[in-house]
């Protein structure tokens, strides 16, 4: 759980397990449809959670880069 306590950092790597794990729900449930547009729709939606953990992890580059 992420709270007014929580180190920015850590919320960030929170954050990242969390796309991850989005990720792994929609790509794995594209492989269960033999309808091509609900499995397009969650590959797209696959595609936007590593989109958003990619930010992240920009994020979290530029802010360790900048402490140092």
């Amino acid at each position: 759980m992420i709270d007014r306590t929580t180190d920015p950092l850590e919320a960030i790597r929170i954050a990242m397990k969390r796309e991850q794990e989005a990720f792994d729900f929609y790509y794995e449930h594209a492989k269960l449809f033999e309808n091509e547009g609900t499995r397009e729709m969650f590959l797209f939606l696959a595609k936007e959670e590593a989109k958003h953990k990619a930010r992240l992890q920009e994020e979290l580059d530029k802010n360790y880069l900048y402490e140092m």
